[in-house]
């Protein structure tokens, strides 16, 4: 065999080892883009049902639980496409498609219920804040108009409100069971703010005086007089609204 047809092989089964390698480059990393499409097409999705699983659907609406399960469809559908031998995305599939026809054909009214405990009012405000940087970001992306993300997210306001309302008073309740006045003051102190910025209509004129009341006795059982809230007014003010800076900060975002 001659050394040039020696040579002509070497660059050709060297061009084919880099052919070769690039090949399998290639393929590596189109195999890798797929993975991580499907781990953030699922993620997301997961992330949604979540939600529409910890949040009681009355505190998210009608429209936002159909936003969300659409979502989570139009991914499932696209998963499926991308891995059609995964019978998990089909499941997931058949249950989105399941759950936007029960939520289309209900015409009960929602109504918000009591939360049981302290934790599950806190983890339903944690749920809603990370519902409304969803909804902000599908307006980012124009998965929804401006109007229609304000429109969301004023009803998710209410929500927290109620939510936030709800912690305060268990929290209150839960320091007067455990003999703690002056924490359960602070905290139907603060549920009263809450409730006198969004009184303009009287919805919380009855509250209103029935915590007043309380707060009242506890100063009594303590053995403070009512008057002698006036020396002690300031301080507690101050800390009231150093405690509610982080929910005033999020709503003020947002609206």
């Amino acid at each position: 065999m001659s050394t040039e047809l020696i040579v002509i092989m070497s660059i050709v089964g060297g061009a084919g080892l880099i052919g070769l390698f690039y090949i399998s480059h290639s393929i590596e990393k189109q195999r890798r883009q797929r993975a991580l499409l499907i781990a953030n097409l699922s993620d997301y999705a997961f992330r949604m049902q979540r939600i529409l699983d910890s949040i009681p659907p009355a505190y998210m609406g009608k429209d936002v639980q159909l936003l969300l399960l659409g979502q989570i469809k139009k991914r499932m559908e696209r998963l499926k496409d991308i891995a059609p031998g995964n019978d998990k995305f089909r499941k997931k599939l058949d249950s989105a498609n399941a759950q936007i026809a029960e939520v289309t054909a209900s015409t009960a009214p929602q109504t918000k219920p009591q939360l049981k405990s302290p934790e599950e009012a806190n983890e339903i405000r944690t749920q809603l804040q990370d519902l409304s940087k969803i909804i902000e970001n599908f307006a980012q992306n124009k998965v929804v108009s401006v109007e229609d993300a304000r429109r969301y997210l004023a009803y998710l306001q209410a929500s927290f409100v109620d939510a936030n309302l709800n912690y305060l008073l268990q929290m209150a309740e839960n320091s007067r069971k455990e003999n703690k006045p002056k924490l359960a003051i602070l905290n139907y102190e603060k549920a009263m703010t809450e409730m006198k910025k969004r009184n303009q209509k009287g919805a919380y004129k009855e509250r209103l005086e029935q915590i007043a009341a309380i707060i009242n006795e506890l100063k009594i059982e303590a053995g403070q007089s009512v008057e002698e809230e006036s020396e002690e007014a300031n301080e507690l003010t101050q800390a009231m609204n150093e405690l509610i800076e982080e929910e005033d900060a999020w709503k003020k975002k947002y609206f």
